[in-house]
């Protein structure tokens, strides 16, 4: 088997490719503390800074917000970054892209069936259980990133603003009421 080499200007143009930097530590402080929410950022992020660097006609929004469907080519990108900047292959991480998809949707089946009091309190279960699964995948895929970029701990991105800071507390109120609520159905 022959490994496919790409002409000169697509591997430049490639190589051109930025994706958001972000530490490990705020990650995953903003990703469990907004109980998931900060994903949709996450992926809005990647393909805002993937489309300043390419040029390419594409909407970040809709692929932060329909994460599930672009998933596997974001962290398909991803892997191509890391490969032309270290000239050998990366860990793969398109399987965690496949895991993050699964997750996600079964966490929101969790959180539908938990919703309409079914199944309780497996179901809340679920949503925490999905949560952790879904952060992992992402955070592989943040850790090859910033691999690729030159800056694995994220210290680019490592500071905590205001606003992530209010973030940080409308999601602990959330975690409040969550994990209250979820004690007064284990409590029946």
């Amino acid at each position: 088997m022959t490994e496919e080499v790409l002409p000169k200007s697509i591997t430049d143009e490639l190589a051109e490719m930025q994706f958001y930097i972000v530490s490990p530590r705020k990650f995953w402080t903003l990703n469990i503390m907004t109980f998931g929410f900060y994903s949709v950022y996450w992926f809005f992020k990647h393909w805002q800074e993937y489309k300043k660097s390419t040029g390419e006609d594409l909407w970040p929004i809709a692929r932060g917000i329909f994460s599930i469907f672009f998933a596997h080519s974001l962290f398909s990108l991803m892997e191509t970054k890391y490969e032309i900047q270290h000239k050998a292959k990366p860990s793969r991480i398109f399987h965690y892209a496949t895991l993050f998809v699964v997750a996600s949707i079964l966490g929101n089946i969790g959180s539908r069936l938990a919703d309409n009091e079914i199944g309780l309190p497996y179901t809340m279960y679920s949503m925490y259980i999905t949560l952790i699964i879904s952060s992992f995948c992402l955070h592989k895929a943040q850790s090859l990133i910033n691999l690729a970029s030159a800056d694995p701990n994220g210290n680019k991105n490592d500071r905590f603003t205001l606003l992530n800071f209010v973030w940080i507390f409308i999601g602990l109120v959330f975690w409040i009421f969550l994990i209250i609520g979820t004690f007064a159905i284990t409590a029946q």
